[in-house]
Order: C-alpha cells, then structure tokens, then sequence
C-alpha cells in the first residue's frame, strides 16, 4: 500500500544521508511546514539529530544555510545544473526562453521558500542577508551570461545599461510574478513561458526610455 511514510520511515530515510544534507532536508521540511521563519538553527540541529554547534559547522548563519537550501531544492527538482544549460546555449534569444523554463521548473520546487523568505526580509536579517545574496547574485550572473550574450549579438538596444538590463531580467522572472501570474491568475506554464519571453526581447531590444511628449498633455498645436 502506498501513501505518506510514517514518521519512522522518514527517520530512516534522514539516517541515510549524510550531516549536511539531513540538515538541508530537515530545513525544507520545516520550511514547507511551517514556513521560514520556524526554521531557526535549533530547530534544524533538533530535527537532524545534532547540535547547533554541527549545523554552524556546515553554514556560518542562517542566512548561509537558507541560500544553501535553494541549491539543495534544485538538486531535488534534478535541474541543479540549469545555469550550466543556459551557459551552453549560443543564443541570447534562447538564453532567455531557457530562463523562462528554468524560472517555471524553480518556481514549483522552491515557492514555500521564497514567498516565505521575501515575505520575512522586510522583518528579519537572515531572510533579509539570504534574499539580497541571492539577488544580486542573480543580477550579476545574468548580466555576465545573457546580457552579454545579447549585447555580443547586437540584439541589446544601446540605451541599456548592462546592468540595468540584467535588473529587469531578473526582476521580470521573479517567483513573485510567476506567482501572481500562474497561481493566481491561471496563467498555464506555456503561455507564461511564451508571454514573458516576448516580453524580455521586446523590451530589451527597444530603447530604455519612453519617446519625449512634443507638448503638454491635453493641449495642441493650436494652444488650446
């Protein structure tokens, strides 16, 4: 019979792996659970069968250890290597639709994390230390990968700077839209994949900047 596995089985299960990744199981089950901020560093150590003091040893802080779960959620999702296809590709066109996929494969695995985590940054500092790493970690990989790759080809307008472009990039992509655009708004995985691709290559292959109003909004040549 199948179903659930009893607290036992998964006891047994946690007993297999080695310290780090029972830590990094432990932490993504009270995370699912009960949200980020109940998966404090001596409630990991209690749920993995050690000490606080083994938990430091493997993560300097907790904001250290909820960027380390994102990794070990990848893995989970078995696209821990995503960034490595998307390096791969010689296209920043299909750099960005990649991204796209790669967003949608992230957003289902790692949703319980990051609504936690962003909704917490604002309140505590190791949400907040883990969701700024994480960012401008994104914005600095995506501007040396994909901007570059699209600047390389001549696609990005030259009214973008390069970083900005890789700003937007990652802030379009974010889980929040994808969030508000799948879960809530019933968008299927397609059409957002499609949609916001559209959107990036519109976007950046156009100028930055919205065209200057020859007048005053309301008025016409003839001054009325």
């Amino acid at each position: 019979m199948t179903g659930r596995k009893t607290e036992a089985e998964k006891s047994e299960d946690l007993a297999q792996l080695n310290t780090r990744d029972r830590i990094l199981a432990v932490a993504r089950s009270i995370v699912d659970e009960k949200g980020e901020a109940a998966a404090t560093m001596k409630a990991v150590a209690k749920g993995a069968g050690v000490s606080r003091q083994a938990v430091y040893l493997h993560f300097s802080d907790r904001s250290q250890l909820l960027s380390a779960l994102s990794d070990y959620i990848d893995e989970k999702l078995g696209i821990g290597d995503w960034m490595e296809q998307i390096e791969a590709l010689d296209s920043g066109i299909a750099m960005l639709r990649m991204l796209a996929v790669t967003r949608c494969q992230r957003s289902v695995g790692l949703v319980t994390l990051v609504r936690s985590v962003e909704s917490d940054r604002f309140r505590n500092q190791a949400a907040s230390s883990a969701w700024f790493r994480r960012h401008w970690w994104n914005i600095a990989w995506v501007e040396r990968v994909i901007v570059r790759q699209l600047h390389k080809e001549g696609l990005l307008h030259p009214s973008w700077i390069m970083r900005d472009a890789a700003t937007f990039l990652v802030t379009l992509f974010a889980l929040r839209n994808w969030d508000d655009l799948t879960q809530v708004g019933g968008w299927s995985t397609d059409h957002y994949i499609e949609t916001l691709s559209a959107v990036a290559v519109a976007a950046l292959t156009s100028p930055n900047t919205l065209p200057k109003d020859d007048g005053a909004a309301g008025s016409d040549k003839t001054g009325r």
